[in-house]
């Protein structure tokens, strides 16, 4: 009886041991390449893209996970997989598996930082993180599949004012930019920049610039050329919002696309109180006037904007104003500004 049982104890080990070999000579014959991005490289926008290969036949799907959480399952059908998987504020640990028949075949990890200005402790990227610049470089890998320097259609201007009728029946189709194949992701969201929209994007990337296809500095310099009617009524203003003065558009808004209105960055209320965090509870509104110990910033109705949400923007203007408060509506003091939704 001890026997059999000392057989049956050898042969699970003996199974369990062979296993850990093909998963160890599996895993250690490191079938994927990463071409892009490298390890530890600094991003500045909420997507990021993965080009890997493999050779044929040694992996039939790919699992993406990003900080512990799966984003993305990719059926592999030949030698590459690109993809684009969201990334958060901070570092992002994404480790990416393929498997070949429900087997584990090869895992690789890296870290990838994603930068913010308006979240101080993220604004400046973690030792040994850089960035990398995938335009800066040759590629022979992608070029089977996409084409990696400016088209016709890229090089073609567009009319990207919003008011304009671009319906032509002749129209050539977005789709044939170089650009939109790898950064198609980069325009679904609910509301989108016209250039990105139009995927005109050399109508701001510079294909001469160092780094290739970089946005002249500071943004105003380059949102400016279409959104001159706006300066004009700016420039004459006497006070001006902080990210306007030093000409950082990006601060606040998205130059792609974004989830939310005028593609901000974040919830309008979310976004002021970023930076102006001692003013989410309302009690800068009201303080030494009334008995109340706050005022809502956010979540009521807008009494002056129908159907609108009450937020900072309903009392303050964004860019510029004649008041040092930046008040709207041109208000000459608090009592006029309150008088906009208290009329009595």
């Amino acid at each position: 009886m001890k026997k059999t049982f000392h057989i049956i104890v050898l042969i699970i080990a003996l199974c369990i041991n062979s296993k850990m070999i093909y998963a160890s000579q599996t895993v250690s014959q490191h079938i994927l390449t990463l071409h892009y991005p490298p390890d530890k490289t600094v991003m500045e926008y909420g997507l990021l893209g993965i080009s890997m290969s493999m050779p044929r036949d040694s992996a039939d799907l790919i699992i993406v996970m990003v900080n512990n959480e799966r984003k993305a399952g990719i059926a592999v059908s030949g030698m590459f997989a690109c993809f684009t998987v969201p990334i958060e504020i901070g570092v992002n640990k994404i480790e990416v598996t393929a498997e070949k028949k429900g087997r584990l075949a090869d895992t690789v990890s890296l870290m990838v930082f994603r930068r913010s200005e308006l979240i101080g402790e993220h604004k400046d990227p973690p030792p040994g993180f850089n960035r990398n610049y995938f335009h800066a470089e040759k590629h022979p890998e992608c070029s089977a599949c996409h084409r990696l320097e400016p088209g016709k259609y890229d090089k073609t201007p567009a009319e990207i004012d919003p008011s304009a009728d671009n319906s032509s029946e002749n129209a050539e189709p977005v789709s044939s930019s170089s650009c939109y194949s790898c950064h198609r992701k980069m325009t679904s969201y609910p509301f989108v920049h016209n250039p990105a929209a139009a995927w005109k994007c050399l109508g701001c990337h510079d294909p001469e610039a160092k780094p290739v296809y970089s946005v002249d500095k500071p943004d105003t310099k380059m949102c400016f050329q279409c959104h001159s009617r706006q300066k004009e009524i700016w420039d004459k203003k006497k006070y001006f919002h902080g990210p306007f003065i030093v000409g950082k558009c990006v601060i606040c808004h998205n130059p792609h696309a974004s989830e939310n209105t005028y593609e901000l960055v974040r919830p309008l209320w979310l976004l002021c109180i970023s930076c102006h965090s001692d003013k989410g509870s309302g009690r800068h509104i009201i303080g030494g006037y009334v008995n109340k110990k706050d005022h809502p910033t956010h979540g009521v109705p807008d009494p002056f904007n129908k159907g609108a949400e009450l937020s900072c923007a309903s009392c303050h203007a964004a860019h510029a104003s004649d008041s040092p408060k930046l008040w709207a509506f041109e208000a000459e003091n608090v009592f006029d500004l309150c008088r906009k939704c208290h009329a009595k």
